[in-house]
């Protein structure tokens, strides 16, 4: 199985690069896709840059191009749920686009695919299932001491659930509000996740996506997220997508 691996930002995945045997570098546009193996299993990377679109048009080159079996993502997202913390991670089982609305529309006339008539995006159960073993076992590494470049006192709890992406970078209490207020099941929120979800589900392919929280999506946030940004994540992010592709 051929797996793209996509980041929006150099920070979260491009510190892999090292770890690829028999790397082939190529340019498609504005984007550099890395290409070989990762524990004899076939992978293609790509820095995808924020917003849905830069992630749907890398995913779109991932699939048509590479021909990848399926999507992996993993970054940082902001909580909008009281119980996550800082450091926790979020296994998506859904993704949402939560800054679409359609609702103006009821009693339109039905129309066929490719128009979706609900931006919400499962993940497949098998998928799922992988995603969530290969942060099971980053944990009890964790615990074991395995990774000395990740400070021994990060101790990340586990959510499985909805991912909600907009095209924002939620900073307010008051956006906060308006997202639980529309979709009381979303975990957290980033701008990337749903967008490669539904290139996926245009494809028919298996697509998942990992986010590990840097902020509360309040007014600290903008603070919160730079901080864990340049000194936490690319190890972690790293780490899981290892035990992921082995």
């Amino acid at each position: 199985m051929k797996t793209g691996l996509i980041g929006a930002m150099r920070e979260e995945i491009l510190l892999l690069k090292k770890d690829i045997q028999h790397s082939k570098t190529e340019q498609f546009g504005s984007r550099e896709f890395y290409s070989g193996t990762l524990n004899d299993h076939e992978l293609v990377m790509c820095l995808s840059g924020w917003g849905k679109v830069a992630a749907a048009s890398t995913a779109t080159t991932l699939i048509n191009h590479y021909q990848v079996d399926q999507l992996v993502f993993i970054g940082l997202a902001g909580s909008v749920q009281p119980h996550l913390n800082i450091g926790d991670i979020v296994v998506g089982n859904q993704l949402i686009q939560h800054d679409v609305d359609l609702s103006r529309l009821e009693g339109f006339p039905k129309v066929e695919s490719p128009f979706w008539k609900t931006f919400e995006f499962n993940v497949f159960p098998d998928s799922g299932k992988k995603a969530l073993s290969a942060v099971d076992n980053f944990i009890l590494n964790l615990k074991n001491r395995q990774y000395p470049h990740i400070n021994s006192d990060y101790a990340p709890q586990v959510h499985v659930g909805a991912i909600g992406t907009g095209d924002q970078f939620i900073a307010s209490k008051e956006g906060k509000v308006r997202i639980n207020e529309r979709f009381p099941q979303i975990l957290c929120t980033e701008m990337e996740g749903a967008a490669i979800a539904q290139v996926s589900a245009d494809y028919q392919l298996p697509c998942t996506v990992i986010r590990v929280i840097s902020d509360n999506a309040d007014e600290e946030a903008h603070h919160s997220f730079s901080k864990f940004l340049f000194e936490d994540i690319s190890q972690i992010s790293i780490e899981i997508a290892k035990l992921l592709l082995s």
